[in-house]
């Protein structure tokens, strides 16, 4: 068979793979990479190409032994943490040929788990337990390509780690505070540092001075434990007051407590903290010390809802069924119609909403009936919006212009439902309602 057929052939077999594969030529030069390579990466494929090996930015001891392993010819195993949470066994194999060429595949340990437990008699449709895992962890580094808004808010959050500035994190209930405030975390930690992550609203109902400070001489505590690295204090403006002065205490001159007898730990400690709510307000109210407010929010990074960035939407929808349906022997594949109504829902829950829908899609996607459920769930007068011609008034003739949406809002939910009669059943409205209003137009 001709070099080239072979050379097909092969390119054909890593892209079918589910396992990442990396070729290098001469130097430790990439000369093909497959898409599940490039997506533990962060990049395209392309952007892999052609690129020195040790010029890829994964921090960490174990990359670093990958890459002198590569640069002696040796054969070796090794895992990685790549980003994204995604954890792999690397292993590194070359061709024993004058022109050799090294292979580097990447098994991604949790699909490999998968297939195991599938081979012992797991069920294989039971996937979405997976969707809690790390893998779905978003992928900033394409987000950030979608919505210039995110871009901003991560480009500054970055600078801010860089100097060691306190940032807090803002946005409503569900846009992903926590997984911003890791992400920062790895923009500038090694991947030694620690990254030690409180929630003040759970953690107040325990002990959380005890959690913070580590009064229990059994357990050092966070503040502690997160020295040289990130301390991640989410849901922050549940801290109660007395905790509120003690952490002021600490970031004053970072010593945990002068009763502790502890010494100064170092000053390399990161701070982010995060909330849903308005500090400022709270500082107004006598509900949360101005001392802290200030010490706190030296950077201020609001992470936008999901309806201002719709681009995202169709992004997120399709990482999350990507996931599930490698769990799945028969992949789901949604109708257009279902995306349209993502498209045009608010969103309240934002991110985490989204999540929830497309898990609830993955089981009602099989029966007809269940999924016109969701759809009508989904599509409602309230959650479509009108059409972007609809934005602004034409006239200021109030019967017009509600004529006006009331058709634009007729005719989206016909679109999405596909027929008038499943449209009226969704809207609340009989039949003939629709097929009158529908008959001329406005």
């Amino acid at each position: 068979m001709p070099d080239a057929a072979i050379s097909e052939r092969l390119s054909t077999v890593l892209r079918l793979s589910d396992d990442g594969y990396i070729l290098l030529g001469d130097g430790g030069i990439v000369v093909d990479a497959n898409e599940e390579a490039s997506r533990g990466f962060g990049v395209e494929p392309k952007d892999l190409t052609g690129r020195a090996l040790d010029t890829i930015p994964i921090e960490g001891v174990a990359w670093k032994s990958l890459v002198e392993a590569c640069a002696k010819g040796g054969r070796t195993d090794l895992y990685l943490n790549l980003p994204a949470g995604r954890r792999v066994l690397a292993s590194l194999r070359r061709t024993p040929h004058a022109d050799a060429i090294e292979l580097i595949k990447l098994c991604d340990l949790e699909i490999f788990d998968y297939r195991r437990g599938i081979a012992q008699g797991g069920k294989p449709e039971n996937a979405l337990g997976f969707m809690a895992s790390n893998r779905t962890r978003p992928d900033f580094e394409v987000q950030r390509t979608l919505s210039p808004e995110l871009h901003r808010t991560l480009s500054r959050g970055e600078r801010a780690m860089q100097r060691g500035a306190p940032i807090l994190v803002s946005g409503e209930s569900g846009v992903g505070k926590s997984e911003v405030a890791r992400f920062l975390h790895n923009s500038v930690a090694r991947a030694s540092d620690p990254f030690v992550s409180i929630n003040c609203a759970v953690a107040a109902n325990l002990n959380l001075a005890s959690l913070l400070f580590g009064e229990d001489s059994n357990s050092d505590g966070a503040i502690y434990r997160a020295a040289g690295g990130t301390l991640f204090l989410d849901e922050i403006a549940e801290v109660p007051l007395d905790v509120q002065a003690r952490l002021v205490g600490f970031l004053e001159d970072s010593i945990l407590d002068a009763a502790s007898k502890r010494a100064s730990i170092a000053s390399g400690t990161r701070l982010i903290t995060a909330t849903n709510r308005n500090l400022q307000e709270l500082v107004k109210e006598s509900r949360f010390r101005p001392d802290l407010y200030y010490r706190i929010a030296v950077v201020g990074l609001a992470v936008p809802p999901l309806r201002q960035t719709p681009r995202l939407i169709r992004h997120l929808t399709d990482r999350f069924l990507l996931t599930l349906n490698r769990r799945r022997r028969t992949p789901i594949e949604v109708p257009d119609r279902f995306r349209e109504a993502l498209d045009d829902y608010s969103f309240p829950g934002n991110i985490r909403e989204l999540l929830n829908i497309v898990q609830k899609a993955a089981i009602l996607i099989e029966d007809a009936q269940d999924m016109e459920e969701l759809m009508s769930d989904l599509i409602t007068a309230g959650q479509i919006l009108p059409e972007p011609g609809f934005a602004e008034p034409a006239t200021f003739d109030l019967k017009t212009e509600v004529k006006r949406f009331e058709r634009a809002l007729i005719d989206k939910a016909i679109r999405v439902h596909g027929s008038k009669r499943k449209a009226a059943k969704a809207l609340g409205v009989d039949i003939g309602t629709v097929v009158r209003k529908t008959a001329t137009s406005s």
